[in-house]
């Protein structure tokens, strides 16, 4: 029974993938970080042992205070705006996954990014959180509030902060 229990035992960490979860919007400092996290998994871990797993923060709808006319003209608007952004981060991903031959999978969710990231950290059991920097200075900072400076604080896991490269003149 031990030397089953043993085969058992390698099979599982054989087969455990490391989760490199990273945050994306629909900036190029997102596809940015989710390329970076591509290639950060393509890099640290043996094939088949990480996946990437892209996820984005959608934000629930807006109290409607209009005519029902308008509000499902509205719906439907942000509806197919979303439906076309979520297309656009799938078709990266499938790029990304062509090119480091890692997983990258796309999660949708609805809530504020930084708290959305937090918690998938945990769903997951992410070994590490990607997420891109905006480069806003400390006062947009300070009242736009920074998802990155967030996740560093409340994250259960490294974060790793990826900002775009400077031109070269």
């Amino acid at each position: 029974m031990a030397a089953t229990d043993s085969a058992t035992a390698d099979a599982k960490k054989t087969t455990t993938t490391t989760t490199v979860l990273v945050g994306v919007d629909y900036s190029e400092h997102s596809y940015h970080a989710m390329e970076e996290a591509a290639r950060f998994a393509a890099a640290r871990f043996p094939p088949g042992a990480a996946e990437v797993v892209a996820v984005h923060a959608r934000r629930p709808l807006a109290p409607a205070f209009v005519a029902i006319g308008a509000v499902a003209a509205v719906i439907s608007m942000e509806a197919a705006e979303q439906r076309a952004m979520e297309k656009l981060i799938g078709e990266k991903a499938r790029q990304l996954s062509a090119q480091y031959k890692v997983e990258v999978k796309v999660e949708v969710k609805d809530g504020e990014a930084k708290r959305v990231l937090c918690d998938a950290v945990g769903e997951h059991g992410a070994g590490v959180l990607v997420v891109g920097s905006h480069g806003y200075g400390p006062v947009l900072r300070a009242l736009l509030g920074s998802v990155s400076d967030h996740c560093i604080r409340h994250a259960s896991c490294p974060v790793m902060v990826v900002k775009m490269p400077q031109p070269q003149p």
